[in-house]
């Protein structure tokens, strides 16, 4: 079978496909942090941005249809969720032995962004887990507000939240002595998943709604970035310098950064979306969850072999998408697109109404 075979999803699933190809660069991007010190951090704040739309369109959709709202989304979770995080947990105590048991409660209870910012974990290697916590912790409460209110009011609600949560970073700076727990804690990183839920509330009222911001989202990409790399190369400190100022500027100054990534993938035309569609851009995203989850397992695997940083990082990429490739094969896609069910991987599978225009240039 060809990559194209193998990422191309069915004509009925209704998915984005560019939204693939975004998600297979924020895990390359966070590799490229471990793997080679890059200053990429900014890979996990896009993979909230994403979840977040995709997950709230999903919601509003279940809503629409009035059936089975809440079975249908925690039982698509943990199908979805489960298979390769208690596969991780089970190859990380093969590798590492079994010194998270200790603080089994923030891995039983996806709780470990609690755990880390405790310094309660067990092999660093599971630090990773932090933001998926944060993920699931936001979905205990969210589908419950996209039930209750209108998109109008919804829409409200996650603006409000992507204005208040830096202020709510600020205010807290000082309870903390170093910025890792306002890094971690759901609080205040969830006005990254509500700018997502905020694109999918206005897409599924207009499909168009997001035309008029692809070219102010285009400079904001480019600002954004100009202030990313300027701070990295005259402030390195600026992220770890815990005060108000770098705690509420610097997300938020990520989260334009990255929202506005989502909108330009969203109206993409021509060359941009022919690159986000690529077959292989499209495979990695396809299976970026596992990558996303074992990839820190395998360089901490491979690092004491004292190999030089690239070679180590050529070596764990390609263990990683063996593992990756052969955990979706295996496991993951039979439980998420198996017969008679309709495809349910990642949250990327969205109905025509909340998906984005398909005219290219």
């Amino acid at each position: 079978m060809t990559v194209n075979s193998l990422a191309s999803p069915p004509q009925h699933s209704h998915r984005i496909v560019q939204l693939d190809g975004l998600r297979a660069f924020a895990v390359l991007a966070v590799f490229a942090q471990h793997a080679l010190k890059a200053p990429l951090w900014m890979g996990v704040d896009l993979f909230f941005v994403l979840s977040g739309f995709l997950i709230t369109g999903i919601l509003l959709e279940r809503k629409a249809r009035g059936q089975s709202y809440f079975s249908y989304f925690y039982a698509r979770r943990a199908r979805r969720i489960l298979p390769p995080y208690i596969l991780l947990m089970i190859v990380s105590s093969l590798l590492f032995g079994f010194g998270w048991a200790h603080y089994w409660p923030w891995y039983a209870f996806f709780a470990t962004n609690i755990g880390d910012a405790l310094n309660q974990s067990g092999h660093d290697s599971l630090n990773i887990l932090w933001s998926l916590a944060v993920e699931e912790q936001f979905y205990i409460f969210w589908p419950f507000v996209v039930l209750l209110l209108p998109e109008r009011a919804l829409a409200v609600v996650a603006a409000a939240l992507v204005f208040l949560v830096p202020v709510l970073r600020a205010v807290a700076t000082p309870w903390f002595d170093s910025f890792w727990p306002i890094y971690y804690l759901t609080p205040f990183r969830m006005d990254l998943l509500a700018a997502g839920a905020l694109l999918a509330v206005l897409v599924r009222r207009d499909r168009n709604a997001l035309e008029p911001f692809k070219v102010p989202a285009a400079i904001l990409f480019f600002a954004m970035l100009a202030v990313l790399a300027w701070l990295h190369l005259h402030y390195p400190r600026f992220r770890a310098a815990n005060t108000p100022l770098s705690n509420a500027l610097l997300y938020s100054v990520s989260l334009v950064f990255c929202t506005s990534i989502v909108v330009i993938a969203l109206q993409s035309r021509g060359f941009i979306k022919r690159m986000l569609c690529n077959p292989v851009l499209v495979y990695i995203g396809t299976i970026s969850y596992t990558i996303y989850l074992i990839h820190l397992t395998i360089l901490y695997a491979v690092w004491p072999l004292h190999f030089s940083r690239p070679v180590s990082a050529a070596i764990a990429l390609s263990i990683t998408l063996v593992y990756a490739s052969a955990s979706w094969f295996l496991i993951e896609k039979r439980l998420t697109r198996g017969p008679g069910r309709q495809p349910l991987h990642a949250e990327a599978s969205v109905r025509a109404r909340v998906s984005a225009p398909t005219s290219q240039s």
